[in-house]
């Protein structure tokens, strides 16, 4: 339903008042002195996501060599005038990199130029053997920081992550949510490492090398514990599950040991199916019937601990073949707040008796 143009206009007045920003032009060389004093944050989870190639790296160095005009980062401001990276990972780690300064990952440092697309000369050097005129003009060369400035909103960080992350090897929610909320506490983001190493649940899956570095696994373990014990998802699942990690990270009484306990059974009892239980009728893996036959079992564990393989089998067939939940599951929307209940509602009556 359409709102109203006062309630409209509020909405956007108040989402302007909930940012501040500020912006500098600064040399390389001063960005780098800022991050040697730690006045400027890579998170250390974050930093570990740097993928640029050799190519994507001297083509870097090359542009700034020749003058072509750098996209700015974009930093957050904390409450003791620190900054925090929050755009601009490829660009800052490969400059740090390529003078040998990116602390958390010494091994990437100290590489060595590639031929360029402008400069075929370069290949072959590195900041040892550039020459110096060189090296100083990369060192002086300017670059637009953005500035944010809020008050410790998590889920307006995600947001901002999530929508200035547009380079060339952009991150996945789940790597932002790993990266935001470790300063938290590292214990849950270690909690999701644990149970989605599981080998049953790995087999069931059965996704891309790729798609585990990006942590996807640790993402549909999330979305198993957002949706176990909190059913009522008032916004999209994306934001669900980043409130769902925020506020895991930060309870100190947080019960492991359920969520521990119930994730294995479910994984356990499914196990001896094939990874195509979750997938659709294209073969391709399906979050859908992935929360509607995760959900479905683990809260009827009493039903299903003990039942046959095949029973099991008979439920997922019977959802994916329900013209109802079809529509519930056709591209689109798929993730969309009703139709997330909707699913949760429908494996609560499929799988609600044997």
């Amino acid at each position: 339903m359409r709102q109203t143009e006062e309630t409209l206009l509020k909405d956007i007045e108040t989402g302007r008042n909930t940012l501040q920003t500020d912006k500098l032009d600064m040399s390389f060389g001063e960005i780098m002195s800022m991050y040697d004093r730690q006045e400027i944050i890579i998170n250390p989870d974050f930093q570990r996501l740097y993928r640029w190639t050799d190519y994507q790296k001297t083509r870097f160095i090359e542009s700034i060599i020749i003058g072509i005009p750098i996209p700015p980062i974009f930093v957050a401001e904390d409450s003791n005038g620190r900054w925090e990276l929050v755009d601009g990972l490829q660009r800052l780690s490969t400059i740090l990199s390529f003078f040998g300064d990116l602390r958390t990952m010494p091994e990437k440092n100290n590489w060595i130029l590639s031929d360029g697309d402008l400069i075929k000369s370069l290949e072959g050097y590195d900041s040892n053997t550039l020459p110096n005129k060189i090296l100083l003009n990369i060192k002086r060369s300017s670059c637009r920081v953005e500035i944010i400035k809020w008050n410790s909103q998590y889920d307006l960080r995600f947001e901002l992550f999530n929508r200035l992350n547009t380079g060339g090897s952009p991150l996945t929610n789940q790597e932002i949510r790993n990266s935001l909320f470790r300063e938290i506490s590292s214990t849950f983001n270690d909690f999701l490492k644990e149970l989605a190493s599981n080998k049953d649940f790995i087999n069931l899956i059965n996704i891309s090398e790729k798609q585990i570095s990006e942590l996807y696994l640790e993402e549909l373990v999330l979305r198993f514990m957002s949706l176990y014990n909190h059913q009522t998802v008032k916004n999209s699942i994306a934001q669900h599950m980043t409130m769902f990690m925020k506020e895991s990270a930060e309870n100190k009484n947080f019960n492991y040991t359920q969520y521990r306990q119930i994730f294995n059974k479910t994984v356990s009892i499914l196990s001896p199916l094939s990874y195509k239980i979750f997938r659709s009728k294209n073969n391709e893996f399906s979050t859908a019937i992935y929360d509607t036959t995760m959900q479905g079992i683990s809260k009827n564990i009493h039903f299903y601990g003990s039942a046959k393989p095949v029973v099991i089998q008979s439920k997922i067939e019977e959802i994916k073949n329900d013209n109802v939940y079809q529509k519930l599951v056709r591209s689109g929307g798929n993730n969309s707040v009703m139709r997330v209940k909707k699913r949760l509602e429908f494996a609560k009556q499929i799988f609600g008796n044997i």
